[in-house]
């Protein structure tokens, strides 16, 4: 492994250059594990902040993904829909099985920062309900969902096990759902996302938070989902 350091070109595109020849080659094919970052530093005689720098990137370019306490891997990119993620309508319920883990199920009052969101009283009592979604055994996006007990009286954990809230919704209430109106952000992992979600601390995360009215316009529930962004590209496709 040769760098150049005559060159004008930074260290880190070298190595990061350097990278992208392996995979793009197709010497190193999905799921290579690259050597740690230290050993790349010696081998490349740079930094371990220089090799950093140049992994970071190429992480960020969707070819390698980083798991903590495993190392580093040649991955690809999936592109998802962002309405399926999210857990629009599903007309097959009755043959799909979404897996979820249900971290806490609980009935908590409103107060001021879901009153007014889901339309209800400070005093009302709505369940919370904290999810993690599966994906071929691997966290793939926290859930925290919010809907107001007095429209599904005697929801019960298990209806919600390893389903989508629209299925039951429609299935056990049938309640005709209308709209849902999503927003977008991002925010940095703190210790416990990085830790439910084994990615490192500080990493960036989509946040998706979902309105869902029915139709004579109520709102029953307010859903954020914090999502893992490592090996998935998010689309939305519109009809015109």
């Amino acid at each position: 492994m040769k760098i150049d350091k005559a060159l004008p070109v930074p260290l880190y595109q070298q190595v990061k250059q350097y990278l992208y020849d392996k995979i793009t080659s197709g010497e190193w094919t999905v799921g290579h594990q690259l050597p740690a970052e230290k050993e790349l530093a010696k081998q490349f005689d740079v930094s371990n902040i220089t090799v950093k720098r140049a992994v970071l990137e190429l992480v960020d370019d969707g070819l390698l993904r980083r798991q903590v306490g495993k190392g580093t891997f040649v991955t690809q990119i999936e592109e998802k829909d962002i309405t399926k993620f999210v857990s629009l309508k599903n007309e097959a319920w009755e043959t799909h099985h979404h897996p979820h883990k249900t971290l806490s199920f609980k009935t908590v009052r409103a107060g001021s920062k879901l009153s007014t969101p889901l339309h209800v009283e400070k005093d009302d009592i709505v369940y919370q309900i904290h999810r993690l979604k599966m994906q071929q055994n691997e966290p793939v996006a926290m859930e925290y969902s919010f809907i107001p007990q007095s429209l599904f009286p005697d929801l019960q954990q298990p209806d919600i096990e390893n389903d989508l809230l629209y299925n039951i919704f429609q299935r056990k209430y049938g309640v005709q759902l209308d709209k849902a109106k999503i927003y977008f952000s991002t925010i940095l992992a703190d210790d416990y996302e990085a830790d439910i979600l084994r990615v490192p601390k500080g990493e960036q995360l989509f946040v998706f938070e979902r309105f869902t009215s029915t139709k004579d316009k109520h709102i029953i529930e307010y859903s954020r989902f914090i999502v893992k962004q490592d090996q998935s590209k998010y689309f939305l496709e519109i009809q015109l």
